[in-house]
């Protein structure tokens, strides 16, 4: 049975159920050091294979990801009080595939990412939230966001997971169900687990 597969299944239901974290998700990195940072995240897409996340090339998390990070993901479905802590490898996504999802961004989000290119790199201090917004302002007078196309600094990373464990707090028995599944040799495999 493929993990991701139940995650999919468990998204669509919070959507339905207009669960606020249905798409988010909370990337945890550890830099060569062993030093941790985590950051709440738009969760772009799951399949039976990886999860999708955008990240812009100059921000921190994505220097972490080129210098070899460890990762693990983790989300938590309210409505559902279940939780899927992800690990697993990561390579960047095919550049045609970002800019073709580019286009579906928010409006907002479009604006940041020309922002990052022409005033600072994600992440950057700025002298107050005024500069911010003037700077906005200026870049929607300066470009159409219907002629607007991905910057070069857009990109984004697979995360091919090869384990998975699942936590399920709703239970009538207060017993909660707790699962690790691994991928070896292309095959899922999974234990229980005390919770």
């Amino acid at each position: 049975m493929n993990p991701l597969t139940n995650i999919m299944n468990d998204r669509a239901e919070a959507r339905k159920q207009g669960d606020s974290n249905a798409d988010t998700c909370f990337l945890a990195l550890a830099d060569k050091d062993g030093q941790a940072s985590v950051r709440t995240l738009v969760l772009r897409e799951i399949t039976d294979r990886h999860v999708v996340l955008f990240l812009n090339r100059t921000s921190p998390k994505w220097q972490l990801f080129q210098q070899g990070a460890n990762y693990e993901l983790l989300l938590w479905y309210t409505s559902m009080q279940r939780q899927y802590r992800i690990q697993g490898t990561m390579q960047p996504l095919d550049r045609e595939i970002v800019k073709q999802t580019w286009q579906r961004r928010p409006q907002g989000s479009k604006y940041l990412d020309y922002l990052y290119q022409e005033m600072a790199p994600q992440s950057s201090e700025i002298e107050s939230r005024e500069q911010l917004a003037n700077e906005i302002q200026r870049l929607k007078q300066s470009y159409k966001v219907d002629d607007m196309q991905a910057p070069a600094d857009v990109g984004g990373i697979e995360l091919i997971a090869n384990r998975v464990e699942m936590l399920d707090l709703n239970r009538e028995d207060r017993i909660h169900d707790r699962r690790v599944f691994s991928l070896q040799d292309g095959l899922w495999t999974v234990k229980y687990l005390v919770p």
